[in-house]
């Protein structure tokens, strides 16, 4: 049923094994941008409100920051047996439990409207957490199982996509659902619907329409990791232990896992900082967290993503975004300082154009650098890296914005944005994927030119 569903558009002939793209690849990345929204929404909810879920609930700014921060800690106790799981069962597995602990979250949800309820949405947001894990673990391999070797970066920037979608989303959706009154509590609840019925539909189609992987691989350095998965020379302990040896993965984590760590600050405490500077912007930050997030998780990550595809010029990249992202945030810290609302907008705007593609290049950095391990190996480590810095500086932060000031603390964060673009110059450019990929393109034409029939 599957070859009827799919367009053949490359097929070569390699020991007895056939290469080949299918047109059903894009329904399945579209299914899982689908869910990434549906799990991303759950994330900056709460923290984008900051104000108003604090006077509700009667909760301090930590625990409101723990309904994001719990997202992060999730991923940095779990994402070790999950990436384990994934490697073990298949990709549809992984969406469907996925899936299962989102719905859970949402269901608990409708009963955590009430005042006296907020530890409910602490349980509620701790399963979704747990759930996002599987997502979190698996762009990079659901682009490598279906796409070719020419799109496997712009596909892996379209799965995030939907990462970036659904937290842009949270930003618009609260603020303008749930308003500071008499009615919060009913506001509450129809959010908690609306998000409990688009889980219901998205699981419904992904139990009908999500496959693990097509028939045949899509390249030739997948059809590779096939055949040593299948020779099973290393667990997927060992797998993980040459991953951690690998000093470019520690300089990758330490650059661009560093910079990302930084920018899920700056959207947790969007709000809080925003409203320090212009009081009741609540609606502004909501607005400037999804212009932010559009600019760069969907527009600039899709950009780049092709870029890399075209160029596979990674350090370079890395670089541009690293430097460009510091100016940027210098541009917000300015325009903060001047209380100016329009250059708040262009500034901050500019700064998530620059900055939110550093998780799609550090994924797909990453993959290359340590192929033929699993990607679920890298690309878990490396959330799980930049899930840590992220904790550490959601609090860190917290501390110097009261002990230092607004301004101190920016002048902190642009110094290490610049240490990131000086990390990532020490990276030794060794793209394994993409020299597998030119080995078989060169053994291809060799042997057309011998008039071999492929």
């Amino acid at each position: 049923m599957e070859n009827s569903l799919a367009e053949e558009t490359e097929t070569v002939q390699k020991t007895g094994t056939q290469i080949k793209v299918y047109k059903y690849r894009w329904i399945v990345l579209g299914l899982y941008v689908l869910v990434c929204m549906i799990s991303f929404l759950q994330t900056l909810e709460f923290s984008i409100i900051a104000n108003i879920i604090i006077k509700y609930y009667k909760v301090g700014e930590f625990l409101v920051d723990l309904t994001c921060v719990i997202f992060f800690i999730a991923y940095i106790i779990f994402f070790y047996p999950i990436s384990y799981l994934i490697e073990k069962n298949t990709l549809k597995h992984s969406m469907i439990c996925a899936m299962i602990l989102t719905l859970l979250g949402n269901l608990l949800k409708l009963l955590a409207a009430n005042q006296d309820r907020f530890w409910i949405i602490l349980l509620a947001q701790t399963l979704i957490a747990i759930g996002q894990v599987y997502i979190c673990s698996v762009p990079t391999k659901i682009a490598t199982s279906w796409f070719g070797s020419e799109e496997v970066s712009t596909a892996c920037a379209i799965g995030v996509l939907g990462i970036q979608l659904g937290s842009g989303i949270s930003c618009i959706q609260s603020p303008y659902l749930v308003k500071d009154g008499p009615n919060t509590e009913t506001q509450l609840f129809h959010m908690f619907l609306y998000q409990a019925i688009a889980t219901i539909v998205t699981f419904v189609l992904v139990i009908l329409f999500f496959r693990s992987k097509p028939a045949l691989p899509p390249s030739q350095s997948q059809l590779n990791l096939m055949i040593k998965n299948e020779m099973a020379t290393l667990t997927f302990f060992e797998d993980m232990k040459e991953v951690i040896r690998n000093k470019n993965f520690w300089l990758v984590v330490f650059s661009l896992g560093f910079a990302n760590g930084l920018w899920s600050v700056f959207g947790v405490q969007l709000n809080m900082v925003y409203i320090h500077y212009f009081p009741n912007g609540e609606h502004d930050s909501g607005i400037l967290g999804l212009l932010s997030i559009f600019s760069g998780g969907c527009l600039a990550s899709m950009l780049f993503g092709i870029v890399l595809d075209k160029t596979h010029r990674f350090k370079l990249i890395s670089v541009f975004i690293l430097i460009f992202s510091a100016i940027s945030y210098l541009c917000v810290v300015v325009s903060l300082m001047l209380e100016s609302r329009i250059g708040s907008y262009i500034s901050i705007t500019a700064f998530g154009f620059f900055v939110a593609p550093v998780l799609i290049v550090g994924f797909e950095y990453l993959v290359e650098i340590t192929y033929p391990i699993p990607e679920a190996c890298s690309s878990s480590l490396f959330n799980t890296s930049y899930y840590v810095l992220a904790v550490i500086f959601t609090y860190v932060m917290e501390g110097l914005y009261s002990s230092i000031g607004y301004f101190w603390t920016f002048v902190v964060t642009c110094i290490l944005y610049v240490v990131c673009a000086i990390f990532i110059m020490f990276v030794k450019t060794d793209l394994k994927r993409r020299d597998a990929n030119l080995q078989h393109s060169l053994d291809k034409k060799e042997l057309e030119a011998r008039g071999v029939n492929l």
